[in-house]
């Protein structure tokens, strides 16, 4: 599994994993939801399931089920000044046209 990120967001996640030490400590990558354009993808605090990818970066561990993985890919998540940014690396190719909210 491959995660893209940097420091930055690693610190901005670090300071949400410090204010919830009672809960997980893994940043789960999830899909949110599926639009015209692809999944769109949250962030949240999680297990270690048996059926999931890790990947620890800068101290932080993100978790993917394998199953999204094998889906879209490689991630990239990044602090964006007011959230995180999470998308693949490698965008899909828009479905636009396929369904009547486009147009």
């Amino acid at each position: 599994m491959y995660i893209a990120t940097n420091q930055e967001t690693c610190d901005k996640i670090g300071e949400v994993l410090a204010s919830q030490a009672d809960k997980p400590q893994n940043i789960r990558i999830f899909i949110a939801g599926m639009g015209c354009s692809g999944p769109s993808f949250g962030l949240g605090l999680d297990n270690v399931n048996d059926e999931d990818l890790t990947e620890v970066i800068n101290g932080v561990n993100f978790v993917l089920e394998k199953s999204v993985y094998d889906t879209v890919g490689e991630i990239k998540v990044e602090w964006v000044g007011n959230g995180y940014s999470v998308q693949p690396v490698t965008p899909a190719p828009s479905a636009c046209g396929s369904c009547t909210s486009c147009g």
